[in-house]
């Protein structure tokens, strides 16, 4: 588990050919299909995984706060690798809470046992709604908005907890600032040109495959610290 920090904690589907094979699923392609259109690509991903009986969890955040996609038509599939149950603290979601579009911040939570590198913690004191625990068994996936309020509690029972996130937008999308980002093209094309391409990765080019990752992962670290996460390496 040591890869899953520091650069190894953001876009390893261009590291490792297994983690692509499973972001470019042909079902999870079309339910992502269903959702945003045809022309996909991946900008983001990572991997969530909670000790049994540790304190670390995740605080309310929405992904595209510093995604800074613009319109935010950008989807999360969070796949589970292994139960996701209240006891092992599965995501919770706020429902409807992305009608509103992105939130105000309060003072970010970087206590130790945040499992976000930017602490982001928006304000949810106006709402009125009950969050909604989001069951997963090995293998099953939720996918939600990137407007979504959303969050976990700690892992509470005796196994290991483990997830993996892909986010997917269609290529006409732009983005909040002057920062020029990269992402992979999954299915069908790009008419647009808005983001560098990836590569997908490599079998038998881990060299190769590393160097591709850690660029990648520098324009993205770029321009989250332009849009206000000026503590993305919290965990390197």
């Amino acid at each position: 588990m040591k890869f899953f920090r520091g650069l190894g904690q953001t876009k390893f589907y261009l590291r490792f050919p297994w983690a692509f094979e499973m972001a470019t699923h042909p079902k999870l392609l079309d339910a992502v299909e269903d959702l945003i259109g045809p022309d996909i690509m991946i900008y983001h991903n990572t991997a969530w995984i909670k000790e049994p009986s540790d304190d670390a969890y995740v605080s309310w955040h929405q992904d595209n706060t510093y995604f800074g996609h613009d319109p935010c038509e950008v989807l999360t599939a969070w796949i589970a690798l292994s139960p996701a149950t209240e006891q092992s603290g599965c995501m919770q979601f706020l429902p409807g809470s992305q009608k509103g579009g992105l939130r105000n911040l309060k003072a970010p939570d970087i206590g130790s046992g945040n499992m976000l590198s930017s602490g982001q913690n928006v304000d949810i004191s106006g709402d009125q709604i009950d969050p909604v625990s989001v069951v997963l068994q090995p293998g099953e996936a939720s996918i939600h908005h990137a407007f979504l309020v959303h969050g976990s509690l700690p892992n509470k029972g005796n196994d290991r907890r483990m997830g993996i996130t892909f986010i997917y937008h269609p290529p006409h999308l732009g983005q909040i600032g002057e920062g020029r980002t990269s992402a992979l093209l999954v299915r069908g094309e790009d008419r647009f040109g808005k983001f560098d391409h990836e590569q997908a990765p490599v079998p038998d080019d881990d060299e190769g495959n590393a160097i591709r990752h850690e660029h990648a992962v520098t324009a993205y670290r770029g321009k989250v610290r332009e849009l206000g996460n000026a503590t993305v390496d919290r965990f390197d």
